[in-house]
């Protein structure tokens, strides 16, 4: 575990209080455009057979006050979609999501900046699409000023800002405001090594307050780190919810197994062009690669025994003999 969230003293969280944020049932579809003209024209006229993604597929769970909860999967699987609705950027298309709290994103940091604006003026921008009042961001303003570390650019327009400075000013703003829920999107840390620990000390700071942090990070070591809870999604639904040790061995299994999948399928394609092809330059070109395949094969099958190991072991360490209180979320 890294320096920053060592010993990190966490509020007791209370299973059942109301959730602070819960999703029920809710599904998100988006439609998919070959080019922009295309997309323009959808405006005006209903497209034909239109490409649909679901990205959001009747997701169900809750968080609770105080809880820090870490989301996993691959790219698409539908974390982002699943953040921006909590921020409320995003709609369901069906379901409920209620949220309970005010909610300061780590999403894109340099989201509703006026660039003519100084970064000043940008702080009371930003508190007032917050919903906060003058008195309210006259309060923070200092602190806002005094973390992002801008000096006397902090009076300068923002068009004349560094994008790194931009994000420093976003980061700044976000973390200040005294959020109840704070969502967190591969943003934990930017600018030089200095300001990152400073960031990730205020992070470690606002969740030892109680405040409830959704994150999302491909980092898994600093997901575990963070998150005493994850959830796996896959496809827009819900694979695993449980505690962020065994939620990242699920995932590696349920990886595993289908790279292993994969692999096998390719490797029976090369078998059947070696046995039938009257290519000769295909078949020997099959030859060559197919070893290379049968040894990732076997890389793989290592990898998946042993994160099979490890996840028995820890469900053992955890539950101990009785399963009764395991998650029975995974698919």
């Amino acid at each position: 575990m890294s320096e920053f969230f060592q010993n990190m003293e966490r509020v007791k969280v209370d299973k059942n209080s109301k959730p602070v944020i819960k999703f029920d049932n809710v599904c998100k579809t988006y439609t998919l455009y070959k080019s922009d003209q295309e997309r323009f024209r959808a405006l005006f006229i209903k497209p034909r057979n239109p490409i649909l993604h679901r990205a959001l597929d009747h997701v169900s769970f809750e968080v609770h006050k105080g809880e820090s909860v870490g989301i996993m999967g691959d790219n698409g699987c539908g974390k982002s979609t699943l953040l921006k609705t909590v921020t409320g950027v995003n709609f369901p298309d069906e379901g409920t999501v209620e949220v309970d709290g005010m909610v300061a994103a780590l999403l894109e940091l340099t989201a509703g900046f006026s660039i003519e604006m100084t970064g000043r003026e940008n702080i009371y921008l930003k508190g007032y699409i917050l919903g906060l009042d003058d008195s309210q961001i006259k309060e923070i303003e200092k602190r806002v000023i005094d973390f992002a570390e801008l000096g006397e650019y902090i009076d300068q327009p923002v068009r004349t800002y560094s994008s790194g400075m931009k994000m420093r000013l976003g980061f700044a703003i976000n973390v200040n405001i005294s959020p109840d829920i704070l969502v967190v999107d591969e943003a934990l840390a930017v600018g030089d090594a200095a300001f990152k620990a400073k960031c990730k000390n205020k992070i470690r700071e606002i969740i030892e307050t109680g405040v409830t942090v959704l994150f999302v990070s491909h980092n898994a070591a600093q997901v575990e780190e963070i998150c005493e809870r994850s959830i796996y999604m896959k496809k827009g639904h819900i694979i695993f919810d449980g505690p962020t040790k065994e939620t990242h061995l699920v995932y590696l299994v349920d990886k595993r197994t289908m790279q292993i999948d994969k692999r096998k399928k390719k490797i029976a394609q090369l078998e059947e062009l070696i046995k039938t092809s009257d290519n000769v330059e295909d078949v020997k070109a099959a030859e060559n690669v197919l070893p290379k395949h049968k040894k990732r094969l076997e890389a793989l099958e290592s990898d998946f025994e042993q994160y099979s190991k490890d996840l028995e072991n820890f469900r053992k360490d955890y539950y101990g003999n009785d399963d009764s209180d395991k998650k029975d979320t995974e698919e």
